[in-house]
């Protein structure tokens, strides 16, 4: 059966959610937790005025910097002594410390920002097990929905990844709903009207995410429609809001579709995304009529997909159509239509180009001028604002980019998109890419054949070249090691505590997309083996990920040294991220030094026992990184 994601990318539905609050406070506590995650966002924009010289700006960052970690120490402090212990005592906690907590993980994760969606999840998975243990029935029903929710945000952030290698993520999000839902048989006996919505909502739920074809995606949501659509069950709760499950269900449906044409999807499956898609883009004619708005976008391509598949449109004329959309855009707004017009559309157009590479010659001038427009739209959404939304549409576009001759390269889309909503991971990458780069040359002037593993190394004869070469890669794989954490921005730019366990693992997915994204263009491709093999072993006995095989890897050298820079840079700079305690240069250069053959490459720890190559390491650090906020400092004038 063929797989329902080619490239990796279908619109990911937004989720049943109609969180709005309830009428409780959070405890002071949770208050000042919140407050300081939204300092922390704002802290972490790295953003100036203009009227700033650079010296005045690099204090400000330093003054930033330790403002955050102060926040970020509070943070967990906050946790520890707070949150934590009323977990230990939940079985025996009062209603209203419940409903308080309630409160504060609707205050984490919302319909329009995350905050922090890990402790969110956390928050429902503790008072779900409350709930089994005193069997509240309406308890769990409400509870497995909210964490259902929450995975599914984490899921959505694995745009671009082979579903093999989410398969569990995506499983236990839907586990979530397909529990709640597995209450419809109780629907008649159930008193709480509320709870009838939480199981309705579930029941829809059970399509989100990847699934192996768009058959079978499309038969959940069919199933969703025959029950939303029976009168009984509409009989039995009148007051619920049935229109606008179905309407929302019915967009589930309309962006079910594969967009190619094979055998992924029966005639039948046609005609009922067909009829889905019409109805909701009539609607929201409808809706935009009546509030005097631009014509709907987003449901117009669903209608255009769905012509385009049944062969009423050629690809041509797709490809035609959807240009107009995107030339509809509001640069000035920021609504979620002229969002995904302005980013989603032109990842979707390249998805088709990709498919149809014939196409391609005909629409490369377009699409040279596409980027720069996509880019300069999403460089002016506002910094303070933390819109999920834009991120998820712009995991899209970098899962389906195209290099033409003349367009921006995919190497210097993924910086602009990383010094404009990750500056720390674009500090990073930078100083990375330039101490990975200066190490290369030290060892290339003891050993001239130290890299000749590397095919386009060994076949350069005069040294002057073969040095200026192997800098230069060595430079864009650091610089780009990291591209993969785009689809992980709050968790690597904003996170105000340690990781979970779980976000633990789910950050080591940006290896694996990391690498498949420099793979498929022809500009990166040397460069995908560092974005996959930074945080493998040496030994090869801990480290990730799998599919990593150092020795069958002719770029291993210098994956080696990237993964030794990265580990470096890292615990000498966010050291809270991952539970370690703060060091300074020498006593982390010492646990190199202890992990020699295990982690590191004997080859290269030896160096660090050089005072002199140690010295122009640090050097390097401290350069690398001035460099690197400077061009944060241009880019914000």
């Amino acid at each position: 059966m063929k797989k329902e994601r080619k490239f990796g990318l279908k619109e990911f539905p937004r989720p049943l959610n109609n969180y709005n609050g309830g009428n409780v406070s959070m405890q002071s506590y949770q208050e000042e937790y919140i407050a300081n995650l939204k300092d922390i966002a704002i802290l972490s924009s790295r953003g100036q005025t203009p009227v700033q010289s650079f010296a005045a700006y690099q204090e400000k960052l330093q003054h930033d910097r330790c403002l955050l970690k102060e926040k970020v120490n509070r943070n967990i402090e906050l946790l520890r002594n707070e949150l934590f212990p009323l977990f230990d005592r939940l079985f025996e906690a009062q209603p209203t410390e419940l409903a308080e907590l309630e409160e504060f993980a609707g205050a984490l994760l919302n319909g329009k920002n995350e905050l922090d969606s890990g402790l969110f999840c956390q928050i429902y998975q503790a008072l779900l097990s409350r709930a089994r243990h005193t069997k509240d029935r309406n308890a769990i029903i409400r509870y497995l929905y909210w964490l259902g929710i929450g995975r599914h945000n984490m899921c959505a952030k694995m745009v671009g990844i082979d579903l093999a290698d989410i398969e569990y993520y995506m499983s236990q999000m839907r586990l979530c709903f397909a529990e709640a839902a597995a209450y419809l048989k109780y629907f008649d006996e159930i008193d709480d009207v509320e709870t009838k919505g939480y199981i309705l909502r579930s029941r829809a739920n059970t399509a989100l995410g990847q699934f192996k074809s768009a058959s079978a995606k499309i038969r959940v949501i069919k199933q969703t429609l025959q029950i939303l659509q029976d009168k009984e069950y509409q009989k039995n709760a009148p007051e619920l809001p049935w229109d606008r499950y179905l309407y929302m269900t019915h967009q589930q449906m309309a962006s079910s579709i594969s967009y190619n044409r094979d055998n992924d999807m029966t005639a039948q499956d046609v005609v009922t995304i067909m009829e889905s898609a019409h109805i909701v883009h009539q609607q929201r004619i409808t809706e935009s009529l009546n509030k005097q708005e631009a014509p709907p976008i987003r449901t117009a391509f669903s209608c255009y997909a769905v012509e385009y598949y049944c062969g009423l449109l050629t690809l041509e004329e797709l490809l035609g159509r959807i240009e107009k959309l995107m030339n509809q855009v509001d640069t000035s707004s920021f609504s979620l239509e002229n969002m995904y017009a302005a980013i989603s559309l032109p990842a979707f157009y390249c998805q088709y180009l990709r498919e149809y590479p014939e196409q391609l010659s005909k629409r490369e001038k377009y699409l040279e001028n596409l980027y720069p427009k996509v880019l300069s739209y999403a460089e002016a959404f506002p910094k303070n604002e933390a819109n999920e939304q834009i991120f998820f549409y712009l995991r899209q576009l970098s899962t389906t980019f195209i290099e033409t001759p003349h367009s921006i390269s995919y190497g210097d889309f993924q910086q602009n998109i990383m010094i404009h909503f990750a500056p720390d991971v674009y500090v990073h990458s930078q100083v990375v890419g330039k101490t990975t780069a200066i190490l290369c040359d030290i060892i290339l002037l003891e050993e001239p054949n130290f890299f000749d593993d590397i095919e386009q190394i060994r076949a350069i004869t005069n040294f002057d070249a073969k040095r200026q070469a192997v800098y230069d890669f060595a430079m864009n794989c650091g610089v780009l090691h990291d591209v993969g954490k785009i689809n992980f921005i709050n968790l690597f730019s904003r996170t105000a505590r340690q990781w979970f366990d779980e976000e633990y693992e789910i950050t080591r997915l940006h290896t694996i997309v990391g690498h498949k994204r420099l793979d498929t263009c022809a500009s990166t491709h040397n460069y995908a083996a560092a974005a996959l093999g930074h945080h493998s072993w040496y030994d090869g006995s801990h480290g990730y990920p799998e599919t990593y095989k150092r020795l069958a890897c002719p770029y291993r050298q210098i994956v080696d040294v990237v993964g030794l820079i990265d580990w470096i840079d890292n615990t000498l700079n966010r050291p809270w991220l991952y539970g370690h305690p703060k060091k300074n240069f020498e006593e982390i250069i010492q646990e190199a030094l202890s992990l020699e053959g295990k982690r590191f490459s004997p080859l290269l720890t030896a160096r660090l026992r050089d005072s002199s190559v140690l010295e122009h390491i640090r050097q390097t650090f401290l350069s690398a990184r001035k460099e690197a906020y400077y061009q944060l400092y241009t880019v914000n004038s």
